[in-house]
């Protein structure tokens, strides 16, 4: 199989159709293991996923002692960002955001949504939750969409809990964001959290 570092050789100049390939493949390439992505599975700890996304080209942005870590990198020619959320004690990461590229465009942050939305579907089944709508006073072809993105008035998001926990969204920073929920670090975060609280409290 074509290795990561090889396919991008190959993508170095990816056109717009290419590039949402370039993804696609590696959202595919996922294989069985849903909590995984560029071949990094969402589990262990903080400090093993930095070590495994630096190996494949994204640097540290910020603080890595902190409970959600910032990294950066390029797929094509295209820079994402992905957030690593740990518990707050053994630092088990239970959560990965990947954010694609930032748009100021409504058709071109909604067509991108809606590409790899169909592409979930594909690889996962109708998910179990979807939105698609804008809180009052705002609405689809006011031509304010991407001020009703930034004000958190915009509803484009859809769920795949029940056995994968993975989510697409359009997020208030106006890019499109996929996350990947380690569903029994989810219960760990929770039950160190509490353990955390009542030392407060």
């Amino acid at each position: 199989m074509i290795s990561w570092t090889e396919l991008i050789i190959l993508k170095t100049k990816p056109k717009p159709m290419k590039f949402f390939f370039l993804f696609s493949f590696i959202i595919v390439t996922m294989g069985v293991h849903a909590q995984e992505f560029m071949g990094v599975k969402v589990e262990g700890d903080k400090l093993n996923l930095i070590s495994q996304f630096k190996s494949k080209g994204f640097v540290l942005k910020g603080d890595s002692k902190q409970d959600a870590v910032i990294m950066e990198g390029n797929i094509g020619s295209k820079t994402y960002e992905i957030v690593i959320s740990v518990t707050p004690k053994t630092k088990q990461v239970w959560k990965l955001s990947v954010y694609l590229p930032k748009s100021e465009n409504w058709s071109r942050i909604r067509e991108e949504y809606n590409e790899y939305l169909d592409l979930l579907t594909t690889k996962y089944g109708k998910p179990e939750q979807t939105y698609a709508f804008f809180a009052s006073p705002y609405k689809e072809g006011d031509g304010y969409e991407m001020s009703a993105i930034g004000l958190e008035k915009c509803y484009y998001s859809a769920y795949w809990e029940d056995n994968i926990g993975i989510s697409i969204q359009i997020s208030k920073f106006k890019q499109v964001k996929v996350s990947y929920e380690n569903k029994k670090n989810v219960e760990l975060l929770e039950v160190e959290k509490k353990e955390v609280n009542s030392k407060i409290f």
